[in-house]
């Protein structure tokens, strides 16, 4: 893709990352499922909320900074917009934070407060900054930290301890997976994200060792699953491993297949779709 080409429109719902907000709903089905806790049903609005605005806000800023000049579509339709989206992303965390301080305990806001800090301390350092970060990977990398201790954060403090080493290690692995399906979308996004110079792990470590990282990763990552299916494991760890397993693999072949995937976004429907797959775990 030429540095002058500009994305074309996207659907609506991934433009306002509303994919992504049902993803984590699915994966914190997964985290109350496989903790065997019993949440408070506003949080998962609590959640949807939370998810929504910190990336709303993060396009909502990448737009800001190209307004109308910017390659990527999302961003674009952001600084168009964002009077309404403003409007609507204040009223979204205000509800949001009435529902977090009417229905949850006193120590889960707290730890809240402290994310919802260590995100805006992101934010200002990533674009008030003015300054170009050489260490690119800590995007996706704090994309993936914030995604699941924020799913997770409340999950883990109902369960009222720390886990078993079966349960952290599926709680890694799905971090592993965020990580590296940020990384893939940044593969794809190379171009666009290369023409308004923005920061990824591509972008620094160019396509070719960031595709071949990847893949080593998954690789290891699968092969770890399949040896675990093998070693006997049953019940809900079984299938939690089945589904981590599922995710990978399809997030690999996305990474082999490029030129196929890469044709009309494919890869965006398939990278956001595979956070839908942990909601399975309620089969059992």
């Amino acid at each position: 893709m030429s540095h002058k080409q500009y994305q074309t429109k996207q659907p609506l719902y991934q433009v306002l990352s509303l994919d992504v907000v049902l993803g984590s709903i699915a994966v914190g089905i997964f985290a109350v499922k496989l903790l065997a806790v019993k949440p408070n049903p506003a949080w998962f609005f609590i959640l949807a909320g939370a998810v929504w605005v910190v990336y709303t806000l993060d396009h909502l800023l990448d737009g800001l900074k190209h307004k109308d000049k910017s390659h990527i579509y999302r961003h674009r339709f952001h600084y168009k917009h964002r009077k309404s989206i403003i409007s609507a992303m204040l009223a979204v965390s205000l509800f949001t934070i009435g529902l977090a301080f009417t229905f949850l305990d006193r120590n889960i806001l707290v730890w809240g407060i402290y994310l919802s800090l260590f995100v805006m301390g992101y934010f200002a350092l990533h674009y008030l900054s003015g300054k170009r970060n050489k260490s690119y990977f800590q995007k996706e990398l704090i994309i993936a930290a914030v995604y699941i201790g924020g799913i997770f954060l409340a999950p883990l403090a109902w369960y009222g301890g720390l886990p078993d080493n079966d349960l952290l290690m599926i709680i890694a692995i799905l971090f592993l997976l965020v990580w590296i399906e940020s990384i893939t979308i940044s593969y794809y996004d190379y171009d666009l994200d290369r023409a308004d110079k923005l920061d990824s792990f591509t972008i620094a470590y160019g396509k070719k060792g960031s595709r071949t990282f990847v893949i080593i990763l998954l690789s290891s990552i699968i092969i770890l699953l399949v040896f675990w299916l093998l070693a006997g494991q049953d019940g809900l760890i079984r299938v939690a491993v089945w589904i981590e397993l599922v995710m990978g693999t399809l997030l690999l072949i996305l990474l082999l297949y490029p030129n196929y995937f890469g044709r009309y976004g494919v890869f965006r429907w398939i990278g956001e779709g595979v956070f839908l797959l942990p909601a399975f775990i309620i089969i059992i």
